[in-house]
């Protein structure tokens, strides 16, 4: 059932940014942020009350602690992606890279630093990667 649901949240996660894209592609970044990111946030909060009470789950104080920051973390992310989307002009193909692996790096020190976690050859090289494209893109 975990690998369904991280499938999800893989898949919905890029829809966010996706959206997000939209609007500064359109030029509405500036106008209609925060109604998108309310209706976002609220469709997930929703569809997640429901299967919460089809299977008739209660999350206890820590899950719903952690969930709310990281909803906080999430929307301020976004926040901060389309307030620069809007205000500063940078093209999408070097603010989205530097947002999401802005993220991914982040969760990766923490796991190294903070939980002591090792970080393999594949890891390294996703990493290196991850790094370098960043650098093509901006070249580019």
């Amino acid at each position: 059932m975990w690998v369904l649901l991280m499938l999800i949240a893989f898949l919905l996660n890029g829809l966010s940014a996706f959206g997000l894209r939209v609007l500064a592609g359109m030029g509405l970044t500036a106008n209609y942020t925060a109604q998108y990111l309310f209706y976002y946030y609220l469709t997930g909060m929703v569809i997640l009350a429901i299967i919460l009470v089809a299977k008739m789950l209660k999350p206890t104080k820590t899950e719903a602690g952690i969930g709310a920051l990281m909803a906080l973390c999430s929307i301020s992310g976004n926040t901060a992606l389309a307030f620069a989307l809007s205000n500063y002009d940078i093209p999408g193909n070097i603010a989205f890279p530097i947002s999401n692996g802005g993220s991914l790096f982040l969760v990766v020190i923490t796991g190294v630093l903070l939980f002591r976690e090792r970080l393999g050859r594949y890891g390294i090289a996703g990493c290196a990667l991850g790094a370098l494209s960043i650098i093509f893109l901006g070249i580019s």
